[in-house]
C-alpha cells in the first residue's frame, strides 16, 4: 500500500501544471474547470482531498474523439471559497448543476470515490442532464449500516476518518490533520517519506475535508432503492487491492446496477485512475461509441 500510494502521490504531482482554467459563477463562490475537445461531453469529478488536476490524463488521452471536463469542488485547489454552512452530496450535487447547465448540454458523468456519490445524486435528480454513469468506488458510506458483515466498517469510518479527523482539526496542526488522514487511507502516517511539493498538493486540499468533516452528514448516500432505479446506460469500475470499506461499497453497487458494464482491476487500488490512466480511458472510450 505505501509504495501504491507514493507511486500515485508523486504521478499526481507531475499533472499538478495545467492551462487556463475557466470559471463559473456557483452560490457564494466559484468553482474552475479545464476543458479541451470536441463532441460527447464527459465530466470527470474527483474524490476527497483531490482537485481537477486526477483526470488531467482522461483529457489528453479522450480529448481526440470527445469534449472532455474536469473541474474543481467548491473547496478544492485552485478555489479559494470561504466555508459557509454544511457541504453535502446535495450541496455538490448544486453546484455540478451550474457547471452542467453552463456547458449547455447533458453530459456522460464520470465520478470517484465521493465524485461517484456526487454523480449518482445528481444522475437521480437530474436524470434529464445525465446521459450515462461512469462510476469508480463511489463513497456510499451509508449503505454499510444494512450489511451485517460490513457495519464495522462504517463505525470505523466514522471514528477514525469523521471523530478523530474532526478533533485534529480544532488543533489547527496540520501535520496532525495530515497524520489522520493518511492513517486511515494507507494505514499508517507517512507523511514524512513524502516529498514537500507532494504533501503541499494534499494540503491544498484539506479545506474541502474541513468541510465534509465538520458537516452533519457529509457523506449521506441516495437510499438504494432509489439508486437501483437508474435507467441511464451505466458502467462500474471496481479494484482488486483496494480498502475493505470499499470492498463492501463495491459489492453493494453492483447489486443494485447488475446489468451494468463492469470491469474489475484486480491489481489496482482505490487511486484507480492514477495507476491505471490508459486503460481506464480505453474502456470509457469504448463504452460510450457502443
Amino acid at each position: 500500500m505505501r509504495t501504491l500510494l507514493l507511486t500515485m502521490l508523486c504521478l499526481y504531482c507531475s499533472f499538478s501544471k495545467a492551462q487556463t482554467l475557466n470559471r463559473v459563477d456557483i452560490h457564494n463562490g466559484l468553482m474552475h474547470y479545464y476543458s479541451k475537445g470536441e463532441g460527447k461531453t464527459i465530466l470527470f469529478i474527483h474524490g476527497a482531498q483531490e482537485d481537477f488536476r486526477v483526470f488531467l490524463p482522461q483529457v489528453e488521452f479522450l480529448r481526440d474523439r470527445f469534449k472532455v471536463v474536469t473541474y474543481s469542488r467548491r473547496y478544492n485547489f485552485p478555489n479559494n471559497n470561504k466555508i459557509a454552512g454544511d457541504i453535502n452530496v446535495e450541496t455538490e450535487r448544486e453546484d455540478l448543476r451550474v457547471l452542467v447547465q453552463k456547458l449547455g448540454t447533458p453530459v456522460h458523468l464520470v465520478g470517484h470515490s465521493y465524485g461517484g456519490l456526487i454523480a449518482i445524486d445528481f444522475a437521480l435528480t437530474y436524470p434529464e442532464l445525465t446521459k450515462s454513469l461512469i462510476l469508480s468506488e463511489p463513497a456510499l458510506v451509508d449503505w454499510l449500516k444494512t450489511s451485517s458483515e460490513c457495519e464495522t466498517n462504517y463505525e470505523d469510518f466514522q471514528k477514525k476518518l469523521i471523530s478523530e479527523t474532526r478533533r485534529a482539526f480544532k488543533t489547527n496542526d496540520t501535520t496532525l490533520v495530515m497524520k489522520e488522514l493518511f492513517e486511515f487511507f494507507a494505514g499508517e502516517d507517512i507523511q514524512d517519506q513524502v516529498p514537500q511539493e507532494v504533501l503541499d498538493m494534499l494540503k491544498a486540499n484539506l479545506r474541502e475535508i474541513k468541510a465534509l468533516v465538520t458537516s452533519s452528514n457529509g457523506f449521506k448516500s441516495p437510499p438504494f432503492q432509489s439508486v437501483k432505479d437508474l435507467k441511464m446506460p451505466i458502467m462500474v469500475f471496481t479494484s482488486g487491492r483496494t480498502m475493505p470499506l470499499q470492498h463492501c461499497t463495491n459489492k453493494k453497487l453492483l447489486e443494485a446496477f447488475p446489468d451494468a458494464v463492469h470491469h474489475h482491476l484486480e491489481n489496482a487500488g482505490h487511486e484507480i485512475w492514477m495507476t491505471h490512466s490508459k486503460e481506464l480511458a480505453g474502456h470509457i472510450s469504448a463504452f460510450l461509441t457502443d
